[in-house]
Formats: C-alpha cells, sequence, structure tokens
C-alpha cells in the first residue's frame, strides 16, 4: 500500500508536531536539576563549575530592575551571564531562591557578582549553583525536535513522490 492520500500529508505533519511537542517536554526536564540545586551566596566563594552549566539566583525579585551578573575566572577575564525570563524556584537551607541567570558552560574558579544597573542600594542576596543535566536534557529536546521533523519532512516528500508516481502511470495508461 502506497500512501496516496492527501491525509497522508496531515499524518506527517502531525507527527512532525507531536515530535515537537515531545521535545519540549524533554527540554523543560533541564529545569529539574535547577529546582533540585544546592544554592551557595556568593559573598566569598568561587564557582567549581567546570562541565555543568552555573545557575544564578537572587532571594528578592525585582522585576522592576535590570540586575546584571558577572563571573570573573581565575585570569580576571570577566564573563558576561546572560539572564533567563523563566521564574525557576530553588528552596534550600530554608530560603526561597529566584532564578535569575544562567551560563551553560560553567569553568572552575568563577567569583559571581550581580549588580542592578540603575546602581540604587540592593538589599537582595545572590548565590549561585553548579548544575548538572540542565544542557544534556536541552540537547536532547533539541535532537528530539530535529529527528520528529526530519523523518515528518522525509514522510511527506514519500508521500509527494507516490502520488507524482500514480499519477504518471495513470496518464501513462490513458495515452
Amino acid at each position: 500500500m502506497k500512501p496516496t492520500n492527501p491525509l497522508w500529508y496531515l499524518a506527517a505533519f502531525l507527527f512532525a508536531l507531536v515530535s515537537v511537542m515531545g521535545a519540549t517536554v524533554v527540554a523543560a526536564g533541564g529545569w529539574t536539576p535547577v529546582r533540585e540545586s544546592t544554592v551557595t551566596p556568593t559573598s566569598n566563594e568561587h564557582a567549581e563549575a567546570a562541565g555543568k552549566s552555573l545557575a544564578v539566583f537572587t532571594d528578592v525579585l525585582q522585576p522592576d530592575r535590570v540586575v546584571t551578573c558577572r563571573g570573573t575566572g581565575p585570569g580576571k577575564k570577566v564573563i558576561e551571564i546572560p539572564g533567563k525570563g523563566v521564574d525557576i524556584i530553588a528552596d534550600s537551607d530554608g530560603t526561597r531562591w529566584h532564578l535569575i541567570a544562567l551560563l551553560r558552560d560553567g569553568s572552575n574558579g568563577l567569583r559571581v557578582r550581580c549588580t542592578p544597573r540603575d546602581r540604587r542600594p540592593d538589599n537582595a542576596s545572590y548565590g549561585f549553583a553548579a548544575v548538572t543535566g540542565y544542557d544534556s536534557a536541552v540537547n536532547n529536546g533539541k535532537g528530539v525536535a530535529v529527528l520528529g521533523g526530519t523523518v515528518g519532512l522525509g514522510f511527506a516528500a514519500y508521500v509527494y513522490y507516490c502520488r507524482r508516481s500514480r499519477r504518471k502511470e495513470s496518464a501513462d495508461e490513458s495515452a
């Protein structure tokens, strides 16, 4: 049986769509290690996050302020830690921490500093956590999305090929 009915295109599209939805679920699983991480205050600690992701948290959400986080390495190299627009909460040692930044490729010896851009006094505390598993979950989600989309597109191309072959056969028979 060759898929010559046009509804097979819909099946290919739905397969790709369901694959992307599944990929979203897989990638969202990357937030679980962030939620379950142990947060260390930034006061005098250096982050040991080689081969891990570095999550930066605050205990006071300040949506009206822009807070910039940077990590300074052993060679005084400054790394900008990109902000995250997702409110992920981690409870650690009786404190509720809110995710504000995440560096996917952490390194050892980083000293994390967060400062509001408006330079007004800041009463928030900041902390960090070295997270294992976030990056792999995101990459697995991307892989599922690409694989599902490719299979869906390949099946749609096969449906097109079968429909075109059938038209040629019927045109040859009628001639």
